[in-house]
């Protein structure tokens, strides 16, 4: 109900009021983006060109349905787009020295590396499922929208994704 206002505000013009909504979601979208691309900087670019997008499109959003949702799709559209460009298939792998930096800390830090390499070698669709599932919050519902496929295919990805996950930081 708050958020309908506040759109209802930036809609009118109101400057503190689109402040107040890209403070609230600027650091979620950041973070959706370094989880796919592990790039500080490629992160951020394209948090502000999400928001670039939002500013500009906010007119046509018509309140139906979460705006969290259509923020996630509209950043969703974006690392697609991202990633026609720059063909973004790669995989992290750990250095040497990352390596010995690791045995330094204690089994919690391994696992989280473990875990976010098994995820970025994750194929896209299904990375994509698991970080707005997990890390985002969203509904398996909202996940179909946002990423234009029909629930089952959401549940799908997710269950192989889980299952390849397990694998991998069993490892």
């Amino acid at each position: 109900m708050l958020e309908q206002r506040l759109i209802q505000r930036i809609q009118q013009g109101d400057r503190d009021a689109l402040n107040s909504l890209i403070k609230e979601y600027y650091q979620s979208v950041f973070a959706y983006f370094y989880r796919n691309t592990r790039d500080y900087h490629k992160s951020n670019d394209l948090t502000q060109d999400v928001f670039i997008k939002v500013v500009s499109g906010i007119d046509k959003y018509d309140n139906r349905g979460r705006f969290k949702a259509w923020l996630f799709t509209v950043a969703c559209n974006v690392l697609r787009n991202q990633w026609r460009h720059d063909n973004l298939h790669t995989h992290y792998e750990l250095t040497e020295s990352d390596a010995a930096a690791t045995e330094d800390h204690s089994a919690a830090v391994v696992n989280k590396i473990r875990l976010e390499d098994a995820l970025s070698a994750l194929p896209a669709e299904q990375r994509d499922a698991v970080i707005l599932k997990y890390y985002h919050d969203l509904k398996i519902r909202e996940i179909a929208e946002i990423t234009g496929v029909a629930e089952a295919t959401v549940k799908s990805r997710l269950n192989y994704a889980l299952k390849k996950l397990g694998m991998a930081v069993k490892e």
